[in-house]
């Protein structure tokens, strides 16, 4: 494999020997929004201006270097600004523009020096609003190596929270984003210090009264109430609540009662409709999958992985064209064109995580056009494959994992599930024929405790392990899990395993949960009630033995969308995110007990992607 990458990296890199002191250097030229230097944390709109002699789209890279290297916060795409607020600590910043022709592969770079001042004057913290009027920005003074620090925070009708702890800077101040506040209600917050010998101080105590959300965020309603049996310690839900018809999809967390905590404002664009929280990351940032300009075309549909903090700034991102052009390198080749052959990495889908490295694995679209015979085809047929790839600390591509290289591509979708132009719902742009088999449909993935890489497959029925190795495998499918795969499953149930499923994964006990929409057990029963099951497994992997151990009935059948979750206290979390009638609700999210009783419910007007419980914003499932 790395023979072969590094074969087709040095034919690449040839195509470029040929006469290239004939072309012209771009020009550039960088400003920003307002003069340096200004306070930690002050959002500053970058703008650059590019110009080239030579024909050829150009295409705009941002890095900033604090300290050290240069890191990318933005990879080549079309959009020549950046609005740059990811620094929340003190000192002198250097931002670069590079821009790219990306005719002739020529790169002009321009640079300013941008210094952030401490919002502290001397000893006494400062808390200031951000543009998220349910996150506040708190700034302590700078403590010593080795501490570590956090901010506490409450009201008088809530119960002490926290932040995480972060390790302490004796170089700059402490600027930290307080988040999980209600609307319109007035905390109390301090900074705790805790010392490399386990001592902790608080400071003085500092007043912040939070604002209001947009009137159209998303409606999460309590329908059974919380009992003795509840979670109570998971008292942070937060829901992918997606875009239906007026109403607006926000991204929003809540508290049990379904009082909003937090949203991500960004997504009140309409141009972001559809866009996807894919996962809550510890330190107080998110991943998010979004519509944005690409770095070959004008397309816009899911086309940007993003990092996010929770005032809905945006840290770091690339896009899927960008990926592409990496693959590419790699050997991947593409041909994007109707009429081709193959594109790779149309889109991002469903599903980003970050890894324990710094590393982030991401989900996305391919199309292959295949002859006359494939999948039952009468005519040379495009199929929809994916692909899954690790980006490093950069969002630089590492490694990947091709579907159509390790899986039986006549094997067709279970239920023959198909995609068009123009686009629907779960359905990427297709850019080689105006009709494809959706093949896999994957909308989940994971790593395992043994470093090997868990696929959601929905389209197939199955979830699969293939070799990972933190990067280092090659890729081949080491089990499938599900009907007609390599696990047996002994049950009374007719349909004991799942179908259509997402959100699969082992939990931090090793328990399996996964959330079964259970499509084709529907398409099997006509005319019969058929509700969508949140399931959980033991798994013995050594022995390709599966045992069921929750098998609950939802009261609802969703056909799309869902996730899955273990509890802190044994207990289970399953969403209904697309009900299926839906006339008063189209999401639904339970609480279930290791017995399969459903316990606390939600509903809600909107569909829902994903939902996750947490003891907080700063605790993410499984940490």
């Amino acid at each position: 494999m790395m023979r072969k990458l590094l074969l087709a990296a040095a034919c690449f890199s040839a195509a470029f020997f040929l006469p290239l002191q004939a072309l012209a250097t771009p020009q550039v030229q960088l400003t920003a929004s307002l003069p340096s230097p200004q306070s930690t944390a002050t959002a500053v709109s970058l703008a650059a201006t590019g110009s080239d002699t030579d024909p050829g789209l150009l295409t705009y890279r941002y890095s900033v270097a604090y300290r050290g290297a240069f890191h990318v916060v933005r990879d080549y795409s079309q959009d020549s600004g950046f609005n740059w607020a990811g620094t929340v600590s003190d000192g002198l910043y250097l931002v670069q523009v590079a821009v790219r022709n990306n005719t002739t592969q020529q790169v002009a770079k321009k640079s300013l020096l941008f210094q952030f001042l401490p919002r502290v004057a001397g000893t006494q913290p400062v808390v200031s609003a951000t543009a998220n009027p349910l996150v506040a920005l708190f700034s302590a003074p700078a403590c010593a190596t080795g501490s570590k620090i956090r901010v506490r925070f409450d009201s008088t009708t809530s119960t002490p929270a926290t932040t995480d702890w972060r390790a302490c800077d004796p170089a700059s101040t402490s600027n930290i984003y307080v988040a999980g506040m209600r609307q319109q209600t007035r905390y109390t917050m301090a900074a705790q210090v805790r010392t490399a010998a386990g001592a902790v101080t608080t400071g003085p105590s500092l007043s912040f009264l939070t604002g209001s959300g947009p009137s159209n965020l998303p409606v999460i309603a309590q329908v059974v109430p919380p009992d003795a049996n509840t979670s109570g310690a998971d008292d942070v839900l937060v829901v992918d609540a997606l875009s239906i018809g007026a109403s607006a999809g926000y991204p929003v967390a809540t508290d049990l009662f379904g009082r909003p905590i937090w949203y991500y404002a960004a997504f009140n664009d309409p141009a972001q409709a559809g866009a996807l929280l894919t996962r809550v990351l510890p330190g107080g940032t998110m991943l998010t999958i979004a519509n944005g300009k690409n770095s070959a075309d004008a397309t816009t549909s899911l086309q940007i992985l993003r990092e996010i903090d929770f005032a809905g700034n945006t840290l770091r991102e690339t896009n899927a064209a960008r990926v592409r052009e990496q693959l590419q390198a790699m050997g991947l080749a593409s041909n994007c064109t109707m009429g081709g052959s193959i594109c790779v990495a149309t889109t991002f889908h469903h599903d980003a995580i970050r890894l324990a490295n710094g590393h982030t694995l991401v989900i996305g679209s391919q199309e292959r056009m295949f002859p006359a015979g494939t999948q039952g085809s009468t005519s040379p047929v495009d199929i929809l494959g994916d692909i899954v790839v690790d980006l490093d600390q950069d969002f630089q591509v590492a490694w990947y994992w091709n579907a159509f290289d390790h899986l039986d591509v006549n094997r067709a979708a279970i239920l023959h599930e198909t995609c068009a132009n123009p686009q629907t719902g779960g359905c990427p742009p297709l850019l080689l024929a105006n009709l494809a088999n959706d093949w896999l449909h994957p909308n989940a993935i994971q790593v395992t405790s043994d470093h090997n890489l868990l696929i959601s497959v929905r389209h197939q029925d199955w979830v699969i392990k293939v070799d990972y190795r933190d990067g280092a495998g090659d890729g081949h499918v080491l089990w499938r899990l599900g009907a007609n795969g390599d696990f047996a499953l002994a049950s009374s149930d007719p349909y004991p395993w799942f179908t259509h499923q997402h959100d699969a994964g082992f939990e931090a006990n090793g328990t399996f949960t996964v959330f079964d929409n259970g499509n084709t057990r529907v398409a099997a029963n006509p005319g019969v009630v058929e509700n969508s099951r949140g399931q959980a497994y033991q798994i013995d992997e050594a022995n390709r033995v599966a045992t069921l151990v929750v098998n609950s009935d939802l009261g609802v059948y969703s056909n799309a969308l869902g996730s899955a979750q273990r509890l802190g206290n044994g207990n289970y979390h399953f969403l209904a995110g697309f009900i299926t009638p839906g006339p008063t609700q189209n999401s639904q999210s339970v609480e279930v007990l290791p017995d399969g009783t459903n316990n606390m419910r939600y509903q809600s007007p909107q569909l829902a992607y994903r939902s996750f419980r947490m003891p907080s914003l700063y605790s993410p499932p499984g940490t």
